[in-house]
């Protein structure tokens, strides 16, 4: 004698045949970021994004209307928001710092949906193809990988060439960055110290993509002989590295600062000269793995060397990216710098 099926048993076999019938006969594969070969729907039209960078992608591909369920930070972004004022009412599926609600997901009955390589990612992706939905992983934490992802959600989502733009735009600023720095003298170069979101010690390790960004605007990483993901250092450590110029993630900025005056750090390069800066921007970062981490690449340049960037309008090109990305300008978007 068969037993009965259960409402959540019910419920979740109807997802996977209503996954299913989305695939349909013209499905494809494509193979994520982390080498997993994926089924998915010839065009997927309800796509569900689980931390931020991944949300940020999808709307600068211009994919933000096909959303069914984003991220829970992502309700909150000021960016996102004045692009698809619509996203603040859609379900939240938590995020990736704090954890992914997987029932959240399935109840959305999505077509795609975006993950993160780090954590818990690989694995609810795998669950989730368990249950038949099409689950990609992403991990762009290298400039090159940004340009993968891009093509790699438009791609996935039956829309590849949405990534051209984006990614030309993303280009164009990474080189015109690259093209002003390129005279100066490696005995030239600034020291740079990134202070992450957790704190003043804690900081970016050489395989994080804040590494690469300040390289390719032309400084040198502090932390660049890290490893792993964010690390402590000790305020001796800071005070041997001896920056030039310190730039600050995240909300814990003034806090930061206010570590820095202590009298022991006043012979810090960077904190001598007043050379500690705020990573922007206030409506979305650009210090995480992000389109908009080139914008940030752009700035650090400047930063670094401002007479390299005399006969340029720094906030100019940064209009210019966010309007070709987003459709409105950095401005518009309400966007400052801060600085």
């Amino acid at each position: 004698m068969k037993r009965p099926i259960g409402p959540i048993a019910g419920l979740c076999l109807l997802l996977f045949f209503a996954a299913h019938a989305h695939a349909g006969p013209a499905a494809r594969q494509v193979t994520d970021m982390v080498g997993r070969s994926v089924t998915v729907p010839a065009k997927a039209r309800r796509l569900v994004t689980t931390f931020k960078p991944a949300s940020l992608c999808v709307t600068a591909l211009g994919l933000q209307d096909n959303l069914v369920a984003i991220d829970t930070d992502s309700k909150r972004d000021r960016l996102q928001l004045a692009v698809n004022p619509a996203i603040a009412d859609l379900p939240a599926v938590g995020q990736k710092s704090t954890g992914i609600n997987f029932e959240a997901i399935l109840a959305v009955n999505p077509d795609l949906v975006v993950l993160f390589a780090q954590k818990d990612g690989i694995a609810i992706a795998d669950r989730l193809r368990d249950h038949g939905v099409a689950a990609i992983v992403i991990l762009p934490e290298k400039i090159e990988s940004l340009y993968a992802t891009l093509d790699l959600i438009a791609g996935a989502a039956g829309q590849p060439g949405k990534a051209d733009r984006a990614v030309a735009a993303c280009r164009r600023m990474v080189e015109l960055a690259g093209q002003r720095v390129a005279s100066v003298l490696p005995a030239q170069r600034k020291t740079v110290y990134f202070a992450s979101a957790l704190g003043v010690f804690s900081t970016a390790t050489g395989d994080l993509l804040q590494d690469e960004m300040i390289t390719l605007a032309g400084g040198i990483h502090a932390g660049h002989g890290l490893s792993g993901y964010f690390r402590e250092i000790s305020p001796e450590q800071f005070i041997a590295w001896n920056p030039d110029l310190v730039v600050i993630s995240g909300p814990t900025a003034q806090r930061a600062r206010r570590v820095l005056q202590q009298p022991q750090f006043a012979g810090v390069s960077a904190v001598a000269a007043g050379r500690i800066f705020d990573f922007p921007s206030n409506i979305a970062p650009w210090d995480f793995p992000s389109p908009l981490s080139v914008a940030g690449i752009l700035w650090l340049a400047e930063k670094c060397y401002p007479e390299q960037f005399g006969d340029i309008d720094v906030e100019a090109e940064i209009d210019r990216l966010h309007r070709t990305l987003f459709g409105k300008g950095f401005h518009e978007l309400g966007g400052t710098l801060g600085d």
